[in-house]
């Protein structure tokens, strides 16, 4: 497992118009540069879906996946710097959900394969991270 750092965000717009001025921007937004600074920094995946079992809703749903926590704090920096400026354009409400892979199954030449052990190391990475964080009083969500 490469991956030890996920985040899903969703994406809600107020109308399909909102959505597809969104999708058009992303040249724009989150150009070649910003991409790969992002991906030396760590970011292993970003896959942008169409979010469609919810009737009637313009959402979309950004799968990021990091090699490290450590690389999501970092990456975190650039985004907050070169891509945040640009969300107020768009009629939208973002809702983001942190986690680490507790159980992998990938795919592989003889079927399903389950490795954890990554998950678990990142997984007390992060909780370190949590504890240090909270012996310092400064808020683990900002």
């Amino acid at each position: 497992m490469k991956s030890t750092c996920v985040n899903f965000t969703e994406l809600r717009f107020t109308n399909e118009a909102a959505l597809n001025r969104y999708l058009d921007a992303l040249e724009t937004i989150w150009h070649e540069d910003v991409m790969k600074t992002l991906s030396e920094l760590g970011l292993e995946r970003k896959s942008i879906m169409r979010i469609w079992n919810h009737k009637d809703q313009h959402k979309l749903g950004i799968l990021w996946e990091y090699s490290t926590p450590q690389a999501f704090k970092q990456c975190q920096k650039v985004i907050s710097a070169h891509i945040l400026p640009h969300a107020h354009k768009f009629e939208m409400v973002a809702r983001s959900l942190r986690g680490v892979p507790v159980v992998d199954w990938r795919r592989d030449d003889v079927g399903f394969t389950r490795n954890d052990k990554a998950a678990r190391q990142a997984a007390a990475t992060i909780e370190n991270d949590n504890d240090a964080t909270n012996a310092s009083g400064v808020n683990a969500d900002s």
